[in-house]
């Protein structure tokens, strides 16, 4: 028996024209699996954005469409892509914690902050959100927020070197140079001596004492005062002045001074006057 066009339309129920979509939409799925073994990332891409056009409900589709638009560059429809998945999915986290990393990486950080604020009402203690967050506040020029930020990472993982490592660089740009040694020292002594925080934390200790011991060198020349103080007490000296060494920059110091000064060696002078002293206070 020969159908007809006419008989064919009838047969052709909504029903059946879902089960035909979604059966496309699994063969293109599949499809886009085998592209991406054989790393044909364009052709992939075209195959996923089908498939999630035929799943419009589908936050799975749009989540791994926003991956690849984001592996090959293609920012905007990434963004567009897991903004989508998370509108599909509030309650799972992935497509958000996408969505924030790519706005980070684009320097979109208003529209960073607003996401990472969003995870964190889904995921409290997520330190993956605080990091975006400092990031963003840091480069907002919002230092304050992004110094409370990363204090809350060093409360809920006070173990993990680089979160004091990165206080102390906020701490350094902010011009507390004390608490920016206290963090750098606090970094050097949990990380491990291979890894790349114990590096960082040991070279901007280092950078922050040679500066310091320049200027402390430079005015003990021209303060004779500030040089028997310093020989009196150093430790004490150099705070004083609003300086802060590490211990090792201290030691290096006291290191220099004998070469810097040659009549550094010999016997202290009678105490200076509390009168005469009272106008270097």
């Amino acid at each position: 028996m020969t159908m007809t066009a006419s008989s064919e339309s009838l047969l052709d129920t909504p029903q059946l024209q879902r089960r035909r979509l979604q059966a496309r939409a699994r063969r293109l799925a599949r499809r886009a699996e085998t592209l991406a073994s054989a790393g044909r990332t364009a052709e992939e891409i075209a195959c996923q954005s089908e498939v999630a056009s035929l799943r419009p409900a589908d936050s799975v589709a749009f989540f791994r469409l926003g991956l690849l638009y984001r592996e090959a560059r293609r920012t905007d429809q990434a963004v567009h892509a897991l903004r989508q998945a998370s509108t599909l999915s509030p309650a799972d986290r992935d497509p958000r914690e996408a969505l924030t990393e790519t706005l980070v990486e684009a320097s979109r950080y208003d529209e960073a902050v607003t996401e990472a604020r969003a995870l964190l009402k889904l995921v409290p203690r997520s330190l993956f959100a605080r990091d975006a967050l400092s990031v963003s506040y840091l480069q907002l020029g919002r230092l304050d927020k992004a110094l409370q930020v990363t204090g809350e990472m060093v409360w809920l993982d006070p173990l993990n070197p680089g979160h004091h490592f990165r206080r102390g660089l906020l701490f350094q740009q902010q011009g507390n140079l004390t608490a920016a040694v206290g963090e750098y020292s606090r970094a050097l002594d949990m990380a491990h001596p291979d890894s790349e925080t114990y590096e960082d934390a040991e070279e901007a200790l280092e950078v922050l004492d040679d500066g310091q011991t320049r200027q402390i060198l430079l005015l003990a020349s021209e303060d004779r005062l500030f040089l028997l103080k310093l020989r009196r007490d150093l430790p004490e000296a150099v705070q004083d002045r609003g300086f802060s060494l590490s211990e090792e920059g201290l030691a290096r110091l006291e290191h220099l001074l004998p070469h810097e000064f040659p009549d550094w060696i010999g016997d202290l002078p009678a105490p200076i006057s509390r009168g005469v002293m009272g106008m270097y206070h």
